[in-house]
């Protein structure tokens, strides 16, 4: 190697490593050899401090960006959170909360609705309620044709009522040697609400030298307990106003009464309800079963006043939904449970 080429090495480092706060160490002898070992030694004293260093154009550029972007009246800081956060501390992003609220609502029923799961009926209070199964019966003869396709149609688009159609209760009546004239006897609305797990009857018929004329004509609805016979409501609308009256209807009847059901069958530990989908029960919930008890009867008036529960048998919980309002249940404690048992809520999930 000619003496020129170290030379160029040397002066290449003694020109540049200096800058970058390197100090260059010449070892072996006085002569220039042919090798150069460097180490670091600290920062030259010569070396301009960060301040003073020139800044590349890069440098400046995100240096600009970053004060630009925190001056910016759209940057969003923990002050506004802490400023829009309410009094439980809940921090709100954008928007009324109400709105959010209810997109909130409106989504949870989308996926209720996408799981197959029905939706939780509402009480007055606002909390999630069983819906009351009724019978509609109309006193209007043929005329009444209108009323029975109508009415119960309204009922069901409510939040708290299940309106049992005409062919199940045919096969009910069918199967207790009974006719539609038969319901007149309290006797035998009785005993179908105890096999059907009714709530109430709603009877539809025309007030007092009343006549119908058109749909505006007023029509007299009452809504009776289904055990007792007592009367839950009574309430004047014409057929155009279904719609208006049941929600009325439907708030009545769930003030005035509580969610029971049946016992429809036992198998290998297994226990059937005749109430599922339809009714709001969903696979979680827990309901008590309790033995049918005797009827109690006012011994001034004879009529009687309800069926007093027995002792209770157990709890059982729901498992799956299926058919239209039915359900298959687990035993979570008790024994002796046989169909006709009725069965009451516990905890809803």
């Amino acid at each position: 190697m000619s003496l020129g080429t170290p030379l160029k090495i040397l002066m290449f480092i003694l020109f540049t490593i200096p800058a970058a706060g390197l100090t260059p160490v010449l070892t072996g002898c006085s002569s220039i050899p042919d090798g150069i070992e460097y180490v670091v030694t600290g920062e030259d004293p010569s070396s301009p401090k960060d301040d003073q260093k020139p800044r590349s154009p890069g440098q400046n550029r995100e240096e600009a960006l970053e004060e630009e972007i925190i001056g910016s009246p759209y940057m969003i800081t923990s002050d506004y959170f802490r400023k829009t956060a309410d009094d439980t501390k809940t921090i709100r992003l954008f928007g009324d909360s109400g709105k959010e609220k209810a997109l909130e609502e409106r989504v949870a029923q989308l996926e209720e609705r996408l799981a197959g799961m029905p939706e939780r009926a509402k009480g007055p209070g606002g909390l999630p309620v069983l819906r009351r199964k009724v019978v509609v019966l109309s006193l209007l003869g043929d005329l009444g044709l209108d009323v029975m396709g109508l009415l119960p149609a309204a009922l069901r688009r409510t939040d708290g009522i299940v309106p049992i159609g005409p062919s199940h209760l045919s096969r009910l009546l069918h199967k207790m040697g009974k006719t539609e004239a038969d319901l007149a006897l309290t006797s035998v609305r009785r005993q179908i609400a105890a096999d059907a797990g009714i709530h109430a009857y709603i009877l539809v018929y025309l007030p007092q030298d009343k006549t119908i004329t058109d749909e505006a004509s007023d029509l007299r609805i009452d809504m009776l307990e289904a055990v007792s016979g007592d009367l839950i409501g009574s309430y004047m609308a014409s057929i155009d106003e279904f719609d208006q009256a049941v929600p009325l209807i439907a708030e009545d009847l769930i003030r005035a009464t509580e969610w029971s059901c049946r016992i429809i069958k036992v198998e290998n530990g297994r226990i059937f309800l005749n109430a599922g989908r339809l009714t709001g029960l969903r696979p979680g919930d827990r309901l008590g079963v309790f033995a049918r008890g005797e009827p109690i009867i006012d011994p001034i008036t004879g009529y009687t006043l309800g069926f007093a529960l027995g002792d209770r048998l157990g709890e059982i919980q729901v498992i799956d939904l299926f058919g239209v309002d039915a359900c298959e249940t687990a035993v979570i404690s008790g024994e002796r449970f046989k169909p006709g048992d009725v069965v009451k809520v516990d905890r809803l999930t």
